[in-house]
């Protein structure tokens, strides 16, 4: 599966180089029913994954994993939209894999033994576990390493008196930058300070 996952992202990574650079943030409509999600496609290389229903792969430069899609809290789509007229957009990503020409990426930090990492809400859900990563062709320019879902790998809208959006976020440290999860040095950020690209095998439902 890891194989099979990691060859369909290297495929669509073509399309990706010609995409446009430009682009802006558009409602997810489904059946003419406004949805809590908007997303900008332009820089997404997306492709049914046709060994699972409601799934696609998704490969995007690593700097754009956190604006291209934004997730409104219930407050906003009732005021914008009244209660009952919008649907809930849940996303869980069920897989991801770092293309990476930066080796330290692809390395476990000092006493580990795998390079670790967590997909999931820029909402504050701390603590965080990063999952264990299983590095693929990190000898050459440009390394790969795949990760498993974790039971926080998902957004779908925050509830509650929250007025915020919600958001992807890559963590590569953990709560704090000096939770160590790779081998890269100096890192300031929880969020990677690498290069490359991130490819997220996406399942989704409408609620």
């Amino acid at each position: 599966m890891t194989r099979r996952f990691l060859s369909a992202l290297l495929l669509s990574a073509v399309g990706l180089f010609a995409a446009p650079a430009m682009g802006q943030l558009n409602r997810v409509m489904i059946n003419s029913q406004p949805t809590n999600m908007v997303a900008n496609w332009a820089q997404i290389v997306a492709l049914p994954d046709s060994s699972q229903p409601n799934t696609f792969l998704a490969l995007m430069p690593l700097s754009v994993l956190s604006t291209w899609a934004e997730w409104d809290p219930d407050q906003i789509m009732d005021f914008q939209f009244g209660s009952g007229n919008w649907n809930r957009m849940s996303m869980t990503a069920s897989a991801w894999a770092y293309l990476s020409p930066d080796v330290c990426a692809h390395q476990p930090a000092l006493g580990a033994t795998h390079p670790q990492s967590l997909l999931t809400s820029d909402f504050d859900n701390g603590p965080y576990s990063g999952v264990f990563g299983s590095p693929l062709f990190a000898s050459v320019s440009a390394g790969a390493t795949v990760f498993p879902s974790s039971s926080a790998s998902i957004v779908e809208g925050l509830t509650g008196s929250s007025f915020s959006r919600e958001r992807w976020q890559l963590r590569t440290r953990g709560f704090f930058p000096s939770m160590v999860w790779n081998a890269c040095p100096n890192a300031t950020t929880i969020t990677p300070t690498f290069s490359g690209f991130i490819g997220v095998r996406f399942t989704y439902q409408v609620l």
